[in-house]
């Protein structure tokens, strides 16, 4: 595992296999998204044939093309949220060195298994070596996913719904998908419910009006 003294990472064990459950999350996670965004366009189409009395409008115009901007956001952040990076603290010659000395000593002894490596070690200068990952991460905020099997920077929490660590601040990592999936969820529902208010409050309105004029 040492070349002229530095770690080669390239010959340390395969990091851990995913739990089986990230799957099965992520697969919920897009049913409920899409399952959300059909809700919402079916409430935008109900909302426009309630105002076909008013055809001009301007809610009739632009209730459909709002919600299914707000469905390309949702999908959208839904493909970064899937894809993208949450910032898995990956093996390189910076991450993995220096293996510490009783890590070394048990992979030499060939007990590759995680669950032998011992404990995780803190070294002098903050940084934890996870003994799972075999990679140094940085003192504060990084934490391994049990479930996604990685050590993850600026961890917020792993998503059940979604089948992913949820973690960066700013444009690093995936929070921002995050953010902006429920926000395209709450945006699209409140799109198409005060659609459906305005369309049931104006065909009431002209029914009233047309049964007053006409008695």
């Amino acid at each position: 595992f040492l070349a002229n003294g530095v770690p080669d990472w390239t010959a340390l064990p395969p990091p851990p296999t995913p739990s089986s459950h990230q799957r099965r999350e992520s697969r919920l996670g897009c049913g409920v998204v899409v399952s959300i965004v059909g809700a919402c366009i079916a409430g935008a189409r109900a909302a426009r044939a309630m105002l076909a009395c008013a055809p001009d409008h301007l809610v009739r115009r632009w209730v459909l093309p709002l919600v299914y901007a707000e469905a390309a956001v949702a999908f959208a952040c839904l493909a970064g949220l899937l894809w993208g990076d949450p910032g898995t603290i990956k093996r390189s010659t910076a991450t993995c060195a220096p293996i510490p000395a009783a890590v070394l000593a048990r992979l030499r002894a060939g007990e590759a298994a995680a669950e032998k490596r011992g404990q995780n070690i803190t070294g002098d200068d903050g940084r934890v070596y996870c003994v799972r990952c075999l990679v140094w991460r940085p003192p504060r905020g990084a934490h391994h996913c049990s479930t996604c099997q990685r050590c993850v920077a600026d961890f917020d929490h792993h998503c059940g719904v979604f089948g992913r660590c949820v973690a960066g601040s700013g444009w690093r990592g995936n929070m921002k998908y995050f953010v902006g999936i429920i926000a395209a969820g709450y945006a699209g529902g409140g799109t198409a419910g005060a659609a459906l208010v305005v369309g049931a409050i104006e065909c009431g309105r002209r029914a009233w009006w047309g049964t007053w004029t006409n008695a």
